[in-house]
């Protein structure tokens, strides 16, 4: 494994001179590169994030990719990959994947307000080349997915960088609010049972 190259990829001379400038005490490149537990949890359960990449304009691009909550695979604690669906085929991603597979992952998770960015080496794997592949990335989380798969692709990481939860905004998906109101509802649905058979024996008004 290599180590987490995240200043050496984001401190540039400029970025350090600001640094420098307002007394910020930066981090530098330390141990062996690897996921913390909590930065998989969070990959795991993320049912989208933005791809950045590298165009031959030299001008960067991002695009977003989202699916079910597990479609993106953790494979150890430096690799992920996923499958990617019929898009607007313009094609820009992958063509910058296949001239420049530098690429940073961009991860947001709104009820816990944190943020995560991956940097890696990203390559193109197109069905015939591992149909054994495409299949295993199918299964996402407690789904599975059977409809047209484009291609796959894989990163390998070689950084990643957690922000603080400053100025997210907290949100939460309708399954999060449906289950957590569900326990409440269940306690009113147990009232309701109870004042209606206290009314039918004339103990209630």
């Amino acid at each position: 494994m290599t180590a987490n190259r995240y200043p050496e990829i984001a401190f540039g001379p400029a970025a350090r001179a600001r640094q420098d400038a307002v007394g910020v005490n930066r981090p530098e490149q330390t141990g062996e590169f690897a996921l913390e537990g909590t930065d998989i949890a969070q990959i795991r359960r993320a049912d989208h994030f933005f791809l950045s990449t590298v165009t031959e304009t030299g001008w960067p691009y991002v695009q977003h990719r989202g699916g079910p909550a597990g479609f993106v695979h953790v494979d150890g604690d430096t690799t992920l990959s996923w499958v990617e669906f019929r898009g607007n085929q313009q094609y820009v991603s992958t063509g910058d994947i296949d001239s420049d597979g530098r690429v940073c992952l961009f991860f947001i998770d709104y009820p816990t307000r944190s943020r995560l960015k991956v940097f890696g080496h990203a390559r193109i794997v197109e069905p015939e080349q591992d149909p054994a592949l495409i299949e295993r990335l199918r299964t996402m989380g407690e789904k599975t997915y059977t409809g047209h798969v484009e291609r796959a692709i894989i990163v390998e990481l070689v950084a990643s960088d957690a922000n603080c939860s400053k100025h997210i905004t907290p949100r939460w998906d309708r399954e999060y609010i449906d289950r957590l109101t569900g326990l409440y509802q269940r306690d009113i649905d147990e009232l309701q049972a109870r004042v209606d058979e206290l009314r039918r024996h004339g103990r209630a008004d």
